[in-house]
């Protein structure tokens, strides 16, 4: 009896042993545990991504040129009707941003060009008159400080209708002018010119007809006009170099 007892207590032992780890087999052997394949994860759907009044503009002078473009080469109604659409869609824009400067006139009237600059056919003899006034006091005022010495050549007959400008110019604003003949010719017009004797060389004028103010006192030379002028455009350039080419607006 007592041999059967110690016969069975191995197997009994053993049972218990293999219960054990079969229970705690985690514990006593490492299982990898079971990977679980995860589906891919779905991407976020992101709102599509509104363009900017630049890239709106560009988008749609494309697409009214490539309109143009394909009613020009492949003439047909529904492709000029495509591009005439588009067409009066920049007309209409035009429209609106024409009434709102007009608006915006009205309630910023400072911006308004017409408050000093009026472009009413009406008012040009009022506008030309105050020009000439301008024109007249910047000449004046030119004179006081500058000469005027004019370099021509008197074989070239470009140079011999600036004479004659500059001869009614002399007369009707009073200046005094003083003109070298750079080639040895005096022009019937201007009688008292001065043969050049190395005058040009000094002042740096190398380019023919050109008028020149040089200041007595300093020295100082500014060229007022190369080539030909008219005598209104002469007057204005009078006041343009007065002001330094200051803008008047």
């Amino acid at each position: 009896m007592k041999m059967k007892r110690l016969v069975l207590l191995p197997v009994v032992l053993g049972c218990a042993v293999m219960s054990a780890w079969g229970k705690d087999a985690g514990w006593q052997w490492y299982n990898e545990p079971l990977k679980t394949t995860d589906p891919d994860p779905q991407p976020t759907p992101q709102p599509p991504q509104q363009m900017d009044i630049l890239q709106k503009q560009a988008a749609l002078q494309q697409a009214t040129k490539k309109a143009l473009a394909e009613a020009i080469m492949y003439p047909s109604v529904p492709a000029f009707v495509k591009y005439f659409r588009l067409q009066n869609y920049w007309t209409q824009q035009a429209g609106l941003f024409s009434m709102s400067a007009k608006k915006a006139f009205l309630e910023h009237p400072e911006l308004d060009y017409n408050l000093q600059f009026s472009h009413y056919n009406g008012t040009v003899k009022n506008q030309l008159a105050a020009d000439y006034a301008e024109q007249r006091k910047a000449i004046s005022a030119i004179a006081q400080h500058f000469g005027v010495m004019f370099f021509y050549r008197g074989r070239e007959p470009i140079d011999g209708q600036l004479v004659q400008v500059l001869s009614n110019f002399r007369e009707t604003y009073g200046l005094s002018v003083i003109s070298v003949s750079v080639d040895g010719v005096v022009n019937p017009l201007l009688p008292d010119s001065r043969v050049d004797q190395g005058q040009a060389e000094r002042l740096g004028v190398k380019y023919f007809p050109a008028m020149m103010l040089v200041d007595p006192k300093s020295g100082q030379v500014k060229p007022l006009s190369y080539g030909f002028i008219s005598q209104d455009d002469l007057a204005k350039q009078f006041l343009y170099v007065s002001s330094d080419f200051k803008p008047n607006f």
